[in-house]
């Protein structure tokens, strides 16, 4: 492997056991010696370790770390990023998948933009197990072809889907170490899109998208551990603001966004929520967030009032439908 490799793919783990193996499966036969592949594993209490030592046997240049004590996800995740060699860093969560041919694709790209601050890579969503592009959802726009550009508004108009998803984004390795003082934004729920949005700031930035499909993201039905109206409300606001103010997005598309995934998450969580009888989701938060907007009116807070015993049906259809067992939990805080 070289001094510098060209790529980091960094996997923080907790807990892993269920979904790593799907991941590495798909990934580990892609990767060449121009990528360095580093996982931190944040002292998971099940078996993650002995599978990834299975995978070491085999694959010899991965790079295993294990914390001697749980350090939490935003101290983990900036971990995998100060440890990386790799001119540009890409952190991929244990549960989602590199697709089949992407590594390659994303190899390519970096190679001929090298300046490039920060890359969203094309990505669709899976319900219940991978089994290829097939049973993925496409959400528009999707890039024809690859992109460099220095457009924010561009850039988000095809990645602001998927903005706070970690897999999603590479960022320029010698951009991230030249931000000052990343660990201010720990418990702000969203570290890595704080550093993907410093990595993108400054008008002359440029900025990439792959064409995909590139990045499957685990799509799953199970009630999330979190306050959403907090985590997707609040926090996320003031990473939108941040981003306006701090890193020169536009703020009437941002506004927009907001607003358009804040709706989309509430209306599933509510569901989600009622049909398992559970109910975490602070509904004055929620009304705070999202009272100026009409979408929230006519499609949101209707929710509340239609029964659990009819959501619980619904979602048993739904995960009927889908083939979904309900096997894998997502969201885990640690």
């Amino acid at each position: 492997m070289p001094l510098e490799p060209l790529l980091t793919i960094a996997i923080p783990t907790y807990n892993g056991s269920r979904t790593i193996r799907n991941m590495l499966d798909l990934l580990l036969p892609q990767c060449n010696a121009q990528v360095e592949l580093l996982i931190s594993d944040n002292c998971s209490t099940d078996n993650t370790e002995q599978i990834i030592n299975e995978y070491k046997s085999k694959w010899t240049y991965i790079e295993y770390h294990r914390n001697e004590t749980n350090i939490g996800p935003d101290a983990n995740f900036l971990q995998c990023m100060q440890m990386a060699r790799g001119c540009f860093t890409w952190l991929v969560s244990d549960d989602d998948i590199v697709m089949e041919g992407a590594v390659e694709k994303v190899l390519e790209y970096l190679s001929k933009h090298k300046d490039v601050g920060l890359v969203y890579v094309t990505t669709r969503d899976f319900r219940g197990s991978y089994t290829g592009i097939s049973n993925c959802t496409i959400h528009k726009p999707e890039v024809e072809e690859d992109l460099y550009i220095n457009d924010k508004v561009k850039f988000m108009t095809y990645a602001g889907a998927y903005w706070g998803f970690m897999s999603s984004y590479i960022c320029n390795t010698a951009r991230f170490n030249g931000i000052e003082n990343p660990e201010r934004y720990y418990s702000t729920y969203w570290l890595q899109s704080y550093i993907h949005a410093l990595c993108a700031a400054g008008d002359k930035t440029s900025l990439g998208i792959v064409k995909g499909p590139c990045i499957g993201a685990g799509i799953y039905v199970n009630t999330t551990n979190f306050d959403s109206a907090l985590v997707n409300g609040i926090y996320y606001k003031k990473l939108i603001d941040f981003m306006i103010n701090k890193a020169g997005f536009d703020g009437k598309q941002l506004e927009t966004l907001y607003a358009k995934r804040l709706c989309h998450l509430s209306r599933h969580d509510i569901l989600k929520e009622k049909s398992a009888g559970i109910h975490k989701l602070d509904k004055e938060k929620l009304f705070i967030c999202t009272k100026k907007y009409p979408e929230a009116w006519l499609t949101v807070y209707p929710l509340f009032f239609i029964p659990d015993c009819f959501c619980k049906a619904a979602m048993k259809l739904y995960r009927k439908l889908l083939k979904i067992n309900g096997e894998i939990r997502v969201n885990r805080p640690e």
